[in-house]
């Protein structure tokens, strides 16, 4: 095993605790081309590593956190000696062209950390699923040899997840974990928390497919066959009509209103309205540019009239590389800014108080399917790859659309009479 290297000014808590909050990580070198880093913001420290190729390429990867606020556990806290050796088994990866060797066993923790690297070089919801994976797949199952998973290994860590309620978002100093009230309906409450476990279901085997299709697990027996709770999705139902979308609006405040019109207008998400610029706006083709939406891939939201015009107020007069969207000090709309100020205009507006933002999206695509929208036109305008989610939340609005149109469109006999059935008299 190679010696751990010191370094007095991440080498100890009380010696990172004095280091400046910064988004560059505080390097240190371990060898040629190989660096470890520890990263100190508002919320806590984190390890991370560094490859520099004899040709200048660099790859670079997230280790975990720091053991700044809790105790260790070679997990979901690092001591400066675990993060090293982890760092020191990734550089060894990365030189043997991302196949581990049998130096030692390629653990869920291993496996998981590989597909977060993978992920936040290919999408954009990368923070939460980092929360998430560390939370409830590396903190139980993170030790465990990926070749030795098996099917009722991962059933009962899937049960486990649905037998417990919904969590409390907690700080770095909090040590304990806190449960939330969970919904009154016990069949409601039992379809959520069921929901939860098959979403991080479907997180683990999408890493641990792709660790299996790199080579670096022998076969994926354990998880191919395993099943999710059925019957947990169900459609959305909660949108807002126009007369409650005015309302909303007026309410707002004024930087605010032009962010939530615009999602209306758009039915873009949040993050993706927060990133728009002023050059992302073509006049021509009346669309919006999303340079890179959850998904990782570039599309265009089309318009319609209103939108154009809405959008052309907000781009007059502006440099290309402006916010299209601003707040009201001229800054950029950003994570969880827009939260209070919503929830206030909600409740001006006499709206249900757990209306999201989010649903102003579910809004637009509700309103354009009721208005007779093909699905696929809303799916490639919401961004996904097919129909499919359009039809599993909203396919009950477009057969509630079809069923208004026969009602409408199909012929009628203007038939009153229902006695009895009158012989018809033969030809002449």
């Amino acid at each position: 095993m190679a010696r751990t290297l010191r370094n007095p000014k991440i080498d100890s808590r009380s010696a990172r605790l004095k280091l400046p909050v910064q988004a560059e990580p505080h390097w240190m070198k371990i060898t040629k081309g190989c660096y470890l880093g520890y990263r100190r913001n508002q919320e806590g420290g984190s390890w991370v590593a560094r490859f520099r190729s004899d040709t200048g390429q660099q790859k670079q990867t997230r280790l975990g956190p720091s053991d700044d606020a809790m105790d260790a556990d070679g997990i979901t806290a690092l001591t400066f000696e675990q993060a090293q050796a982890k760092a020191r088994d990734w550089f060894q990866v990365i030189a043997n062209g991302g196949i581990r060797t049998a130096r030692g066993a390629y653990t869920v923790a291993d496996c998981m950390e590989d597909y977060l690297t993978w992920v936040q070089s290919h999408r954009k919801s990368f923070k939460h699923l980092r929360t998430y994976a560390d939370a409830y797949i590396i903190s139980r199952l993170g030790k465990i040899d990926c070749e030795k998973l098996t099917p009722q290994r991962l059933q009962a860590w899937h049960q486990a997840i649905a037998d417990e309620p919904p969590r409390l978002r907690r700080s770095k100093k909090d040590t304990e974990i806190k449960y939330r009230e969970e919904d009154p309906n016990p069949l409601e409450a039992q379809r959520k928390r069921q929901l939860r476990a098959n979403r991080h279901l479907v997180t683990l085997r999408a890493a641990l497919n792709r660790a299996w299709r790199d080579g670096k697990i022998s076969g994926n027996n354990a998880w191919a066959r395993l099943q999710l709770f059925s019957g947990t999705e169900k459609p959305r139902s909660r949108f807002l009509n126009r007369d409650e979308a005015k309302r909303l609006i007026n309410t707002c405040q004024p930087d605010l209103r032009k962010l939530v019109q615009l999602a209306l207008l758009t039915g873009a998400r949040y993050g993706e309205l927060c990133a728009f610029e002023v050059r992302d706006f073509n006049l021509d083709s009346g669309s919006l540019h999303v340079v890179r939406s959850k998904s990782g891939k570039p599309r265009h939201i089309f318009l319609t009239d209103e939108g154009i015009a809405f959008c052309k107020t907000l781009t007059f007069g502006q440099r290309p590389e402006a916010p299209l969207l601003r707040r009201s000090d001229g800054s950029r709309w950003a994570r969880d800014l827009h939260f209070r100020g919503f929830k206030d205009a909600v409740k001006r507006a006499g709206l249900d108080n757990d209306f999201t933002f989010h649903e102003l999206r579910h809004t637009w695509a509700s309103l354009t399917i009721m208005a007779g929208a093909p699905l696929m036109a809303v799916a490639e305008n919401l961004g996904h790859r097919d129909t499919r989610m359009v039809e599993r939340h909203y396919g009950h609005l477009a057969e509630s659309y079809v069923a208004d149109v026969i009602r409408k469109s199909a012929p009628t006999f203007d038939i009153t009479d229902t006695g009895n059935v009158v012989a018809a008299s033969a030809p002449a």
